[in-house]
């Protein structure tokens, strides 16, 4: 017997279904990442095709059978479409990241209340930012962290000497990081200088004085993508960043 149930979520993409409809998949708060059928949606007379676009917040309501993959949507009201995301491309190039790693790597039905606020809270800031490229990589920790791979700063791997950003720094992606002198007995994978890894410590933290070096930053990025590959070898990096 089907449920009916309403929740809110993210638009995460559409395909064409049928003659005239949409299968979307939604990354909701308290269903987790589902698959619904828009019935319809193709129709230029319908109000939730226009609404389903992908990206937008909304609140849904569904005919939720456990039989069933595909589940059947009844209703959508949009909560917000982010129009300065979708009118700057940098902003949509870090927007459509998030909604990719979300895409990859989280599990159908799997539900993560604090990831799915964390997501919406960056969108959110995104949308209301000048600094994209800051706010995804302080997500990019977070998301990582919330899938289960949290990467541990604060002492080194080998002989436990506590780690402060004051100096360079090792890192294996297998074991983690170690310190200047046991980076010499171990096997790198990637060098931090002092400053790229304070500024790593800072994005993972609460605090908003992180260096705000595009350089830096970028560099961050390319760090938590091998990472990910060497984890999940299946991902082949953030496609978004490379198409726009």
């Amino acid at each position: 017997m089907a449920e009916i149930l309403k929740t809110e979520a993210l638009v995460l993409r559409k395909i064409n279904f049928g003659d005239s409809s949409n299968i979307g998949s939604f990354y909701s708060r308290d269903l987790g990442k589902i698959s619904a059928i828009i019935k319809g949606a193709r129709s230029p007379k319908s109000k939730m095709g226009k609404i389903a676009d992908v990206l937008n917040r909304v609140e849904i309501v569904i005919y939720k059978k456990e039989s069933r993959e595909v589940q059947l949507i009844s209703q959508i009201d949009l909560v917000s479409h982010y129009p300065s995301i979708k009118d700057d491309l940098d902003k949509l190039k870090y927007a459509s990241a998030i909604l990719e790693l979300i895409n990859e790597f989280v599990l159908e039905n799997e539900t993560n209340d604090k990831l799915y606020r964390g997501t919406t809270k960056i969108l959110d800031m995104i949308n209301a930012n000048s600094q994209p490229l800051f706010l995804f990589s302080k997500y990019f920790i977070f998301f990582i962290n919330q899938i289960g791979f949290e990467i541990e700063f604060e002492k080194c791997q080998s002989c436990e000497k506590q780690l402060n950003g004051k100096t360079k720094v090792g890192f294996n992606y297998e074991a983690g990081f170690y310190c200047p002198e046991c980076s010499n007995d171990h096997l790198i994978s990637f060098e931090f200088s002092a400053e790229l890894f304070e500024l790593l410590i800072c994005l993972s933290s609460k605090r908003n004085d992180c260096s705000l070096n595009d350089n830096y930053l970028k560099k961050i990025v390319i760090f938590l993508e091998k990472f990910l590959i060497y984890h999940m070898p299946e991902f082949k990096g953030l496609q978004s960043l490379k198409m726009f």
